[in-house]
């Protein structure tokens, strides 16, 4: 299930394609999963899985390949409160079978985040599109297409409100798209957070996502995370064509 998301200009590029690069890629990519204390262990392991399956998947691979340039860069964030999140990979080109490998190969073996189990984690996903916005001006490569590709399973409860921080993305160039994972393995307390008035999908729709071609994906719980996040990828890589 597909539900399209806001419309956005492309406003001033935070990273174009600049003599100061030596390479340009179609596609800078930037994966953001939520690993806050919503999410379960079990939950956390399948949505590391999950992005490490559909990065290597051939049809996504051949997307991969089919675009002006044939190649994309993706970083790989876990995040959670306002100061958590994690660069587990950091920037890798993906061209071909063996780079899209190597970097499901890192996503699955990257270090747990330093502040699982030692802290309250909250969910700020306005920190966490702040912080991808940096990880794109420091990209080693350039593109004119900039794509944060949010995972979650509950609504952004501390932190900058999340639609002005959208809205200021969408400004600079960046696309948000979002996953929304609804009926998680283990009900949280806090029903609001998960399950908020209107939906979960709603609420990602109406201040969440953002950009030219900008949707939400949804996930029937995180057994289907690994399948909808492949689909999500096609689905970002075809605009590319």
């Amino acid at each position: 299930m597909v539900r399209l998301g806001v419309l956005g200009g492309l406003g001033l590029l935070l990273h174009t394609a600049t003599a100061a690069h030596s390479e340009t890629v179609d596609l800078l990519l930037c994966l953001a999963a939520d690993v806050s204390e919503s999410v379960t262990p079990g939950e956390y392991e399948l949505q590391r899985q999950g992005h490490a399956s559909a990065i290597e998947d051939p049809e996504v691979v051949n997307l991969i390949r089919s675009g002006l340039h044939g190649r994309i860069a993706v970083t790989y964030v876990e995040w959670a409160d306002q100061q958590q999140q994690h660069a587990g990979v950091d920037w890798h080109v993906v061209e071909g079978i063996a780079s899209a490998r190597e970097v499901a190969s890192k996503i699955r073996r990257s270090p747990l985040p330093p502040w699982i189990g030692r802290s309250v984690r909250n969910t700020s996903i306005s920190e966490v599109v702040h912080y991808c916005m940096r990880q794109f001006r420091s990209a080693p490569v350039a593109s004119r297409r900039m794509v944060i590709d949010i995972s979650s399973d509950g609504t952004n409860n501390v932190g900058a409100r999340i639609d002005a921080v959208r809205d200021l993305a969408v400004s600079q160039g960046v696309v948000i798209n979002a996953l929304a994972i609804e009926d998680s393995l283990a009900p949280f307390p806090d029903g609001t957070h998960t399950r908020p008035i209107g939906g979960l999908v709603d609420y990602f729709e109406t201040n969440v996502v953002g950009g030219s071609g900008s949707f939400v994906q949804v996930a029937k719980g995180y057994a289907s995370f690994g399948e909808m996040i492949r689909k999500k990828f096609i689905l970002e890589l075809a605009s590319l064509n």
